[in-house]
């Protein structure tokens, strides 16, 4: 089903952006500037579920381009922020896993164009021709698509309880500006 969904969003991107050129609001090459920004503002997502009252499963989703070490990078600062936002000071990895799922999914049409000369010399009832022809092949670059998945398993402490003193202190995790990057929540970039 997540597949028949990215397709058809893939569609309909296309589908706008051919509207959009048809109406000459935009130059052909303006397509991948607004591809680009659509694939920067949105190349993350982060879910967290509960497992107990203070145990969290949290789940990473990052764009190919960002790789699988931007999705672990991205899954700790999550656990971070879900631990301050649930009230929580610190927090324990338990465990993890990781997915690839990144991968070439097709690729682009194959372009043939053949380009020839002929020259013929003769007279009436004898000619001779002579000529050559070029073929020359473009396209069939991979498309490659996926992301890269990250899972965690946290078990989030209050300071002052038992085992907190190993747990990771969520906001040395965030860094100085730990209440700015609370208020915004969690990060679409893995950047």
């Amino acid at each position: 089903m997540l597949v028949v969904f990215r397709s058809l969003r893939i569609y309909q991107f296309d589908r706008l952006l051919q509207q959009i050129q048809e109406r000459n609001e935009m130059a052909p090459s303006g397509k991948w500037v607004l591809l680009a920004g659509l694939v920067v503002s949105a190349c993350a997502r982060t879910s967290v579920m509960p497992l107990a009252g203070n145990t969290y499963q949290i789940t990473v989703s990052a764009a190919r381009f960002c790789g699988a070490a931007g999705a672990e990078k991205l899954a700790s600062h999550d656990a971070a922020l879900a631990t301050l936002q649930s009230g929580f000071d610190s927090y324990m990895i338990l465990g993890g896993q990781a997915q690839d799922n990144v991968g070439v999914v097709g690729y682009t049409p194959v372009i043939a164009n053949t380009y020839d000369t002929a020259t013929a010399y003769g007279s009436p009832g004898m000619a001779t021709a002579y000529g050559s022809s070029t073929t020359s092949y473009s396209g069939g670059t991979p498309i490659i698509a996926g992301t890269h998945d990250q899972e965690i398993v946290v078990r989030m402490f209050h300071s002052g309880d038992p085992d907190a003193e190993n747990a990771i202190p969520a906001r040395a995790m965030l860094g100085p500006d730990w209440q700015e990057a609370v208020a915004k929540g969690f990060p679409r970039t893995c950047t």
